[in-house]
């Protein structure tokens, strides 16, 4: 009977774990379209002071302005 009741689970978590979606790690656009990725620096982990941004996609000519090394936070915008 425990021997069962083990193999159940074990199977059932088997199953489980082999369904799971996969992770992306950037987000796929939203239909029909792209994304604008933005990456924000900040002068410390506190993420008060905005020192610089950089982007790229949605066609355009990536661009940036301000200092761009620090903290980095990134953003994913449906053009």
């Amino acid at each position: 009977m425990i021997r069962r009741t083990l193999l159940a689970l074990l199977t059932t978590g088997a199953v489980l774990a082999g369904t799971a979606a996969p992770a992306a790690a950037i987000p796929p656009p939203p239909p029909g379209g792209d994304l604008l990725i933005v990456v924000a620096y900040y002068a410390d982990t506190a993420k008060t002071q905005l020192i610089g941004q950089s982007w790229t996609g949605c066609g355009q000519p990536a661009g940036s302005w301000g200092v761009t090394s620090g903290v980095r936070q990134v953003f994913f915008t449906p053009c």
